[in-house]
């Protein structure tokens, strides 16, 4: 590709391959190897399939090649010369395993390139019709590990929401890469509710639930944090709002048909607990 050092391009491949871009397809097609890893987010098969036309030499990697073994598959690419693109599904700087192999990289001495596109965060914020300023931090509602519940995801829902930001959940993933569905992920919610005891988790609480956000067949259900939509297949992604604008709430009424007098429950919900914070 034109440079005297080997170059590692880390190419975000969108949500579906829609969001293939001309940079990425170019990045694929002219490196000398190219390695996919679907660990952070779930590449179904059609995705994948869509990739093998394009590049029938693709080789996925697992989360032990990338972490467990520092990347040790895709120097020894580079060591030899070769220029290798890695493949991610969304954005690759949403993930830190992508920005630790970066670094690695570069400090090997070769060139490290990233190529953009759509991560579910900026997408379903969009398909939601959420303000991104008024985002609080991200989390990921996770499986028990050793016997012991992560209460992060609860925290940080927690501290958004006396805060008025909006909070996006993300599920967790098996180690067999099966995907956390909204109903288990809601089982967990309740869980650290019983153990947090901060009344965050409750039936005034106004849940968006999305599935394969990015796909034709995506799907958007507003309800209730105890009346748990079919959304379909995973992955699976659970939204919960913040204080809301009128631009905001006419949106989620208008277009996600959310029931006005949930989001008015909502509202006066995270009003009190405003209130109640120090």
């Amino acid at each position: 590709m034109g440079q005297t050092k080997p170059t590692l391009y880390i190419v975000g491949l969108g949500l579906s391959p829609n969001n293939i871009t001309s940079e990425a397809l170019d990045a694929m097609r002219l490196v000398d190897a190219v390695f996919l890893e679907t660990y952070t987010s779930k590449g179904p098969t059609e995705f994948i399939d869509y990739l093998k036309r394009i590049r029938n030499d693709l080789i996925q990697v697992s989360r032990e090649d990338l972490e467990n073994r520092n990347a040790e598959i895709i120097m020894k690419k580079l060591e030899n010369g070769r220029n290798v693109a890695l493949l991610v599904i969304g954005d690759p700087m949403i993930a830190t395993t992508h920005a630790a192999i970066a670094v690695i990289a570069r400090r090997r001495g070769f060139n490290v390139k990233i190529v953009n596109s759509v991560s579910i965060v900026c997408a379903v914020l969009s398909q939601l019709g959420l303000s991104p300023y008024k985002l609080g931090p991200v989390a990921t509602i996770t499986y028990p590990r050793i016997g012991v519940l992560s209460m992060r995801a609860y925290e940080v829902l927690g501290d958004n929401l006396r805060r008025g930001l909006h909070t996006i959940l993300l599920l967790d993933i098996k180690d067999n890469g099966d995907f956390m569905n909204a109903g288990e992920a809601v089982e967990l919610l309740k869980k650290m509710e019983s153990i947090g005891g901060q009344g965050v988790v409750n039936d005034d609480l106004m849940v968006i639930y999305t599935a394969r956000i990015g796909w034709n067949n995506q799907r958007i259900r507003v309800s209730t944090i105890n009346d748990v939509p079919d959304v379909g297949d995973t992955p699976h992604t659970i939204v919960i709002p913040g204080l809301l604008n009128p631009v905001e709430q006419d949106y989620i009424i208008n277009i996600l048909n959310a029931d006005a007098n949930l989001m008015h429950r909502h509202i006066t919900f995270v009003n009190r607990l405003i209130s109640k914070s120090p």
